[in-house]
């Protein structure tokens, strides 16, 4: 049981790094381009160092060569004066000087082929950078896009909730008038039974009671007057 909360636990610990690898993905992936890119500064460093060792080594072969010339000459110059033993002395000395010679440009060919090989590294390092950062830019765009959909999505969804509730209050208030518009008209019925017009207004409509005149009724009687002067 113990073996299995550890587990657990170190499965919880794993899920939250990660979430804190995932929510900073990008921060780290600046972090280590930077470091990438330290890294590159440091062997182009090296790779000027290499240089400049290979010239001082191939200015010490060609120091060799010449003195190797000059003794060159200077044992043939013996043997034409008869010198035989000057001779022999000045070729030991070139023989020396051979020797290191050639240790000399043995140097010379492992700074040359060190070089050769972290110019080819610098390179492959540096287009891939490149590429790299290209890369980066598109995700960085797409990262801002998709946060700004986010943002408008969250908006809309803001958006749609005050709309919501806007309309329900809107539907109350229509509720709350209708009520007072009928309690109104409750009132004024109320009153109008209360004072008699009701049943005025119940008779009239039954032809019950007095009769409103009318204009017709008015201008017909007129004129039946009117016919009964003249004869």
């Amino acid at each position: 049981m113990l073996s299995k909360i550890m587990t657990a636990l170190r499965g919880g610990a794993t899920e939250a790094g990660q979430t804190v690898v995932d929510s900073q993905a990008l921060r780290i992936l600046d972090q280590e381009i930077r470091d990438s890119e330290n890294q590159l500064n440091k062997s182009k460093t090296e790779l000027t160092r290499l240089m400049a060792q290979r010239q001082l080594n191939t200015d010490k072969v060609r120091t060799l060569e010449g003195k190797i010339a000059e003794l060159e000459k200077s044992a043939e110059a013996a043997l034409d004066k008869g010198e035989e033993a000057l001779a022999v002395e000045v070729a030991e000395r070139i023989v020396a000087l051979q020797d290191e010679l050639d240790a000399e440009r043995a140097i010379v060919d492992e700074y040359a082929g060190s070089i050769e090989s972290l110019r080819g590294a610098i390179r492959g390092t540096e287009n891939q950078l490149r590429q790299l950062k290209q890369q980066v830019s598109v995700v960085k765009a797409t990262e801002s896009a998709q946060k700004a959909q986010s943002a408008v999505a969250a908006r809309h969804s803001g958006q749609n909730s005050s709309m919501g509730s806007a309309m329900e209050s809107l539907e109350r208030i229509k509720e709350r008038q209708q009520l007072s518009a009928a309690q109104m008209k409750a009132a004024d019925e109320m009153a109008a039974e209360e004072n008699g017009s009701t049943l005025d207004a119940r008779l009239k409509a039954a032809g019950i009671g007095a009769s409103e005149r009318k204009a017709d009724d008015v201008l017909a009687r007129l004129k039946a007057r009117k016919g009964t002067a003249q004869e």
